[in-house]
């Protein structure tokens, strides 16, 4: 299980729609790039989700069900893990997942 660093491909269940990162914690990193941590993901913009009508596309993250550290925490917070898995606006609402395509690093790992 690797950390996810704001350099992540985070994408939306349909696979076109990606994930615009921001990190709430600015001071621990991986390669220059800031690590995530729970709720790092939640409320961020989907870019290039196709609509596929009747359906709305996906348009922002909300809540993360899985995926986050029980041993290593930022600030008292879970750093976020390559098993992340959250859901997006699409429709059907709170249905569609997004997951990790790749965390943005290959440095660091929790096992």
């Amino acid at each position: 299980m690797r950390l996810v660093t704001k350099k992540a491909n985070i994408r939306c269940g349909h696979q076109l729609g990606k994930v615009e990162l921001k990190a709430s914690q600015n001071f621990v990193r991986i390669d220059d790039t800031p690590i995530l941590v729970r709720q790092d993901t939640q409320g961020c913009k989907i870019d290039g989700c196709p609509p596929i009508p009747p359906l709305k596309p996906c348009l922002v993250t909300l809540s993360e069900i899985t995926g986050h550290s029980d041993f290593i925490r930022i600030s008292g917070r879970p750093v976020t893990l390559d098993l992340l898995k959250g859901l997006t606006s699409g429709d059907p609402p709170a249905t569609v997942p997004y997951t990790v395509h790749h965390p943005g690093q290959t440095f660091v790992r929790q096992k």
